[in-house]
């Protein structure tokens, strides 16, 4: 019995000694040679800093290899690559554009050779940049099998390199065709071209919603200055319409930022007074329609209730009898006096100046009508 498990124990430790053994090969295989790029994590790359990488060399033994290099533009065909070769000590090899003078470089578009070169600057988008490690032949008795790859992945986006100026952002204007202006921060402005858009923001959109979803009603790919005044030629403006406006600039067709998108809106000189707003709770019971309230955002209601069971449902229609959408249209009351505050403002597709009617009726089937004058906020003093 003592002599089986000293065998069985003799078993165990020769199959833990070749495993551990078989494991360490393994890894010093797998790791022959690492590609550390984690100082290019999160950093745009420019021809100062893109070979700013560690190759570390785990072999023991000096290596012959070729360093491969792509960058990737998603969703688009620019792409740029370079390959060079060098020797690798053991250990750790740190690169930079100093100790990298033989690498050759391909671009796929000549603009993009001459941005990255001659203006230190990437095209807009999200690329991936690899590098990959491949062993040379005048050093066969190293095999490290597929070459090997490392990615960072980047996003460029330039917004602040191009500023809106004129009209400013929730502008009120009084011109239908304005003069849109802008600046750009790029030291080589003057090869530029621009891609103006204005579009129509719709109710509850932003300003990036309303330019990245909507169609625009005026588009001009080639611009040439940085200001344009609205074509008379293209579609017309029209007043109280929220219209959002941004520039995208190209150098030789290649997109390398965009502005925030603005907002402006047209209105009659007039507008912007001061009017009569009917502030105090209204108590609709005690009319019968002869009282056209001007409504500034919202409307203001005072009701009497019999009973807890009491509700009120609301409905509103244009001067033509059409419904207006409004989700807050069921009221609960409490016995007595309730006072109610309806919500206009940014949550109805109220336009400015028009008339309109709250259609009310409560749980006994009794109906009021209030005929009021809608004023958007934005516009009255």
């Amino acid at each position: 019995m003592k002599k089986t498990f000293i065998l069985y124990l003799h078993y165990y430790l020769l199959m833990f000694v070749l495993s551990f053994g078989w494991s360490n090969a393994m890894m010093a295989q797998q790791a022959a040679v690492i590609v550390n790029m984690a100082g290019l994590e999160g950093i745009e790359i420019n021809q100062q800093n893109v070979f700013n990488y560690d190759l570390v060399n785990n072999t023991g033994k000096q290596l012959d290899v070729t360093i491969k290099g792509s960058i990737r533009y998603r969703n688009s065909s620019l792409n740029a690559f370079y390959v060079f070769t060098t020797s690798l000590i053991e250990g750790n090899n740190r690169f930079s554009k100093d100790k990298v003078n033989n690498a050759v470089w391909t671009f796929s578009d000549n603009g993009f050779r001459e941005l990255f070169f001659d203006y230190n600057k990437m095209p807009q988008g999200t690329y991936e940049y690899c590098i990959s490690i491949g062993l040379n032949k005048n050093n066969p008795e190293y095999q490290i099998g597929d070459p090997i790859q490392e990615c960072v992945y980047q996003i460029v986006n330039d917004i602040f390199l191009i500023n809106l100026v004129e009209p400013e952002n929730n502008a009120k204007i009084y011109e239908y065709n304005p003069m849109l202006s802008w600046v750009v921060n790029y030291p080589f402005a003057s090869q530029l071209t621009y891609r103006l858009r204005v579009a129509e923001a719709r109710d509850g959109q932003n300003n990036e919603n309303a330019i990245n979803r909507n169609n625009p009603i005026y588009q001009d790919n080639q611009v040439f200055a940085t200001s344009l005044t609205y074509p008379v030629t293209a579609r017309p403006l029209v007043k109280y319409q929220p219209y959002v406006w941004t520039v995208d600039a190209y150098y030789k067709g290649i997109l390398l930022g965009g502005a925030e998108a603005w907002r402006f809106t047209i209105i009659e000189d007039s507008l912007l007074r001061e009017v009569s707003v009917d502030l105090a709770y209204y108590e609709f019971e005690e009319h019968i329609g002869d009282t056209r309230l001007n409504i500034a955002g919202e409307m203001k209601l005072k009701y009497r209730a019999d009973g807890n069971t009491d509700t009120l449902f609301f409905k509103i229609v244009n001067d033509k009898g059409d419904e207006i959408k409004f989700n807050e249209n069921v009221r609960p009351l409490s016995n007595g006096y309730n006072w109610l505050v309806l919500q206009f403002h940014e949550k109805l597709s109220l336009k400015h100046n028009n008339k309109y009617t709250l259609l009310i009726e409560n749980v006994k089937g009794q109906s009021f009508k209030v005929p009021f004058t809608y004023l958007n906020p934005l516009f009255i003093k």
